[in-house]
This record gives structure tokens, C-alpha cells and sequence, in this order.
């Protein structure tokens, strides 16, 4: 068992990434409603700021 570095509760596996909301790792949930969304909104600012 691993505790999410997010939301603190334990899930069985590997885990995610949670970069960039913070250097830990993640459950699944966390990671398709926190992380992704965040790793998308970062690379729309990051686009945005090329131009």
C-alpha cells in the first residue's frame, strides 16, 4: 500500500506522477481530476506564452 501524496489516501500499485502539483506520487483518481488537468493547463499557458 502507498498513500497519495494529494489526497492522502492509500491505494495498491505503482501510482503516478504528481509532478507538477507536487514531487510525490499520486492514485489514479488524483491524477485524471488534478494532475492531467494541470499538466493540460500548463501547456496551454506555456503555448500561449510562444506566441
Amino acid at each position: 500500500m502507498q498513500k497519495c501524496s494529494i489526497c492522502g489516501q492509500n491505494y495498491e500499485g505503482y501510482g503516478n506522477n504528481a509532478q507538477p502539483v507536487n514531487d510525490g506520487r499520486c492514485c489514479d483518481k488524483c491524477n485524471a481530476t488534478i494532475v492531467v488537468p494541470r499538466r493540460m493547463q500548463d501547456h496551454i499557458i506555456m503555448k500561449g506564452e510562444k506566441y
